[in-house]
């Protein structure tokens, strides 16, 4: 009995002393928890707010007006040809073709991202030219402009008729406060004259400026950039070459003219004509600015005026000592006329390609008529030849004035001549074979004489500059027009393939 109450007081104590010590250890938590400083909270983060989203098109279109204008007829932009001007609805096809250019480039530059100014209703008459042109480019409306006015880009269409239903179509296009002109002209077909424009026009605005160049930079800012000065003189080492020879030419012939055949005076005088003309030469080239062709003009002067003297010297049976002296003087003669040109304008290089060209054309047609004249080709045709060449100097330094003709051109020509000349010898050819006469002979080089006229004249036909005519005016659709055409005008479907149609026939407005 004493040992159960013992073991149950033993409990109690036991219990007692567990719950004591749980209530010291949460009376030391709760003291702890009011004195520690309440930890503040994080502040909240500021709301964000997400930036709304630009229209990437706001920007460039404020910075980017446009002016379309309505579409223009003829294409060129020739003084002497039509005046431009709307297409009128009584002018047919092109009419109809102006409008849907027209609505297409205003559609398009409004897909590109520009601000189109509905309110440009186009040039007045007469003011379409190109300075009208960079003028409207100048301002961004069509009032006056101001000093901070960034300008406005404008397109210029233009629409001329071809051949069929062919069209010219020029697109021209001013950037804002330019000073020049982008262009594009192409021929196209009548159903792709929208489409074609448009390709155009979006090249032509997608180009990068091409930058200014300032025409009066001082020397010094050319020569830091490395742009070098064209030389002067360009043609010295020409002038220099044939002056000099022209002046040993003339002491030889001062030598024969004395009667001496000693070649200790020969030389001495050859050396001494060289070094004059050369010298003669530099001098004129430092006084004046002498081009490449100056220099061949007054070589084709010299020369061919010296040939024509001593053709004609021999001709005439001039003594054999005088013979040089003869062409001395037609030289110099030569030389003078061939200044005297250039005093009146300077040479380009087809001048004076035509200068020799009409001198030795001259010689070819001189010595024909001489042996026409004589009827006897055994004899050399100095005469004839002489008086030829310097009368074709003459013919072609005044032609030379009074037209300009490239190099090529002339060569053309000369080519034309000489071929017709063959042709014509071989056709005459018949006529001096045997039992030659002078009728016969007259007749062989009538013919070579005709074909050299004719073969010449035929190269400067077909050699002529065919841009050069005035633009057509625009036809009315109740004008005649017609055009053929022909090859394959369909297929038909065979067990065997595909068979062609062939046909011809015409098609226009009648």
């Amino acid at each position: 009995m004493r040992a159960r109450a013992l073991i149950l007081a033993c409990a109690i104590a036991t219990s007692t002393l567990v719950l004591r010590s749980s209530d010291a250890r949460a009376a030391d938590e709760e003291a702890d928890s009011t004195t520690a400083p309440a930890e503040t909270p994080p502040a909240p983060s500021p709301p964000t707010t997400t930036p709304a989203p630009t229209s990437t098109s706001a920007t460039p279109v404020a910075d980017k007006p446009i002016v379309v204008w309505p579409t223009l007829t003829p294409a060129g932009d020739e003084v002497s040809g039509a005046p431009l001007h709307k297409p009128a609805p009584a002018e047919g096809t092109i009419h109809a073709r102006a409008m849907e250019l027209d609505a297409t480039l205003r559609d398009a530059v409004q897909d590109l991202g520009y601000a189109l100014d509905v309110a440009d209703a186009g040039p007045a008459k007469g003011h379409a030219r190109d300075l009208d042109m960079l003028e409207r480019a100048q301002r961004s409306s069509a009032h006056t402009p101001r000093p901070e006015d960034a300008g406005t880009w404008l397109v210029s269409p233009r629409l001329e008729p071809a051949s069929g239903d062919s069209f010219i179509l020029r697109i021209v296009v001013v950037p804002p406060r330019g000073k020049q002109l982008r262009m594009r002209v192409e021929r196209v077909s009548g159903a792709d004259v929208s489409v074609r424009g448009l390709v155009l026009l979006r090249d032509l605005l997608s180009t990068p400026p091409v930058p200014t160049t300032d025409g009066l930079r001082r020397p010094e800012e050319s020569a830091s950039m490395g742009i070098m000065a064209p030389s002067r003189s360009p043609g010295r080492a020409v002038l220099a070459a044939n002056a000099a020879l022209f002046g040993a030419f003339m002491a030889f012939s001062v030598q024969r003219a004395s009667g001496s055949e000693d070649p200790r005076l020969l030389y001495p005088l050859l050396t001494l004509g060289t070094g004059l003309g050369l010298g003669s030469a530099l001098l004129v080239a430092e006084e004046w600015n002498v081009s490449t062709g100056d220099a061949w003009t007054l070589a084709g002067g010299a020369w061919w005026g010296a040939a024509s003297g001593i053709l004609v010297a021999n001709g005439r049976k001039v003594p054999l000592t005088d013979r040089y002296a003869w062409g001395v003087g037609g030289g110099l003669i030569g030389l003078g006329l061939a200044t005297f040109s250039l005093t009146r304008g300077k040479a380009d290089e087809g001048e004076a390609v035509l200068v020799h060209s009409g001198a030795s054309l001259g010689l070819g047609l001189g010595a024909l008529t001489d042996y026409f004249h004589r009827g006897d080709l055994n004899k050399t045709p100095y005469t004839g030849a002489g008086y030829g060449s310097a009368l074709g100097l003459i013919a072609g330094g005044t032609l030379a004035k009074l037209t300009k003709v490239p190099a090529s051109r002339v060569l053309l020509v000369d080519l034309g001549a000489g071929l017709g000349a063959a042709a014509g010898a071989a056709i005459g050819s018949p006529l001096v074979f045997e039992q030659v006469t002078p009728e016969k002979t007259r007749g062989f080089v009538a013919a070579t004489l005709g074909g050299t006229l004719i073969g010449g004249a035929a190269a400067w036909w077909f050699t002529r500059d065919r841009t050069s005519a005035p633009p057509r005016p625009p036809s009315s659709p109740a004008a005649f027009r017609i055009a053929p055409y022909g090859g394959t005008i369909g297929a038909s479907q065979t067990r065997d393939g595909v068979v062609p149609a062939y046909g011809a026939g015409v098609h226009g407005t009648w």
